[in-house]
C-alpha cells in the first residue's frame, strides 16, 4: 500500500474539497485497519505528505475536525513506513516523477490518495515506467484508491487479502520455520546473517516476495524461467557480473557455489532477494536478501 505523495498537492482546491478528502481518507484508513488489520502506509522519505495549499494546511483540518478523524490520521502518521525511493525505474505522468506509483508497480500493489481532485478518485491510474538501466519504458496501470469502499473490488480486494496471510513476526521465526512455510525454496546459510541485519519493517514484504518465488518453482518445470510471470523481476548485466563476481557469489548447505544474477526487489532501502530458479527440481536457491548489491551502474 504506496500513497500517492502527488495527490496531497493541493494549491487549487479549497478548503472545503480538502476537507471531505481528508475525511474519506481516513475513513479509508479506519477499513484498512479494522477488517484487514493493516496499519502501515508506505510513504516515501522525500516527499512526506503535507497539503501542499497557502491557506489551508493539516494542522488546521487537525484542530477543526472531530477527535476520531483526528486520532485516526494521527495513527496514520505515527505508524507509516517511510522508504527510499527506488533509483533504478521511475513511473511519470505528464512528465511527473510518482514515487509511490514506482513501488506499487515493482511491488504489485496499490496507491492510495487524496481524493481531492476527480483523477485521483479513479480505480486505475496509468503511468510511464521506465527502465533507467535498460533504457526503456512501457504503459503501466496501477490500482488505486482514495475511498473504503475501493478497497473491496478486484484486484485491491486480492492484494489485501495476501497482505493478511503471513503469521509471522519475527526473522528469527521466519528462518526457523522456511522448509514448512516455503517447501520449494532452499536458502544459503549466509541469509540467516542477512535477516539478521534487516528491521522488522520489511518483513512482511520479503514473506510475499518469498511464497511468490515458492508458487512459481513448485510448478517450474526445468524449462526456460520467465520472469513475467513474477512481479518485477530481472537479472544482472554481464558486465556487472564480471566485475562484482564476488559479491555475487554465494555458497549453498552442501558447499556449492552459485552466482545470483535473477533478483526482486522490496520497498525501503532498495531492497532485493538474489535467488537462482534452476537450483534442483523444482526448487529455488535463496541466496541473498538485503541492500541492493553493487552493480557497474550504483557500485555501492
Amino acid at each position: 500500500m504506496y500513497l500517492n505523495e502527488r495527490s496531497w498537492e493541493t494549491a487549487d482546491i479549497s478548503p472545503r474539497d480538502i476537507r471531505s478528502a481528508l475525511i474519506e481518507f481516513v475513513k479509508l484508513y479506519s477499513f484498512l485497519a479494522g477488517k484487514y488489520g493493516l496499519t502501515a502506509v508506505y510513504v516515501p522519505a522525500a516527499e512526506e505528505p503535507y497539503l501542499r495549499n497557502m491557506t489551508y494546511s493539516i494542522a488546521k483540518w487537525l484542530s477543526e475536525t472531530d477527535r476520531e478523524c483526528r486520532d485516526l490520521f494521527l495513527g496514520f502518521w505515527q505508524r507509516r513506513i517511510v522508504y527510499q525511493p527506488e533509483d533504478e525505474y521511475e513511473a511519470t505522468r505528464d512528465s511527473i516523477t510518482f514515487l509511490g506509483a514506482t513501488e506499487a508497480i515493482l511491488n504489485n500493489s496499490f496507491l492510495i490518495s487524496l481524493g481531492c481532485k476527480a483523477s485521483w478518485k479513479q480505480d486505475t491510474l496509468y503511468f510511464r515506467f521506465y527502465s533507467l538501466l535498460a533504457d526503456s519504458d512501457e504503459l503501466m496501470k496501477v490500482p488505486n484508491v482514495s475511498a473504503a469502499y475501493q478497497l473491496e473490488q478486484e484486484p485491491v480486494h486480492s492484494m489485501l487479502t495476501r497482505l493478511r496471510v503471513s503469521s509471522v513476526y519475527s526473522y528469527e521465526e521466519l528462518w526457523r520455520r522456511k522448509d514448512e512455510l516455503f517447501p520449494h525454496l532452499r536458502f544459503c546459510p549466509s541469509v540467516q546473517r542477512d535477516f539478521r541485519q534487516l528491521e522488522t519493517t520489511y518483513l512482511a514484504q520479503i514473506i510475499r516476495k518469498l511464497l511468490e518465488l515458492d508458487c512459481y518453482a513448485s510448478s517450474y518445470d526445468g524449462g526456460p524461467f520467465q520472469p513475467s510471470l513474477l512481479s518485477k523481476t530481472t537479472p544482472e548485466s554481464e558486465e556487472t557480473l564480471r566485475q562484482y563476481r564476488k559479491e555475487h557469489t554465494f555458497t549453498d548447505d552442501f558447499g556449492t557455489e552459485y552466482i545470483a544474477s535473477w533478483h526482486m526487489r522490496f520497498t525501503g532501502m532498495a531492497g532485493r532477494v538474489f535467488f537462482v530458479p534452476s537450483y534442483r527440481n523444482k526448487l529455488f536457491l535463496i541466496c541473498y536478501v538485503g541492500k541492493k548489491l553493487p552493480n557497474v551502474t550504483y557500485p555501492t
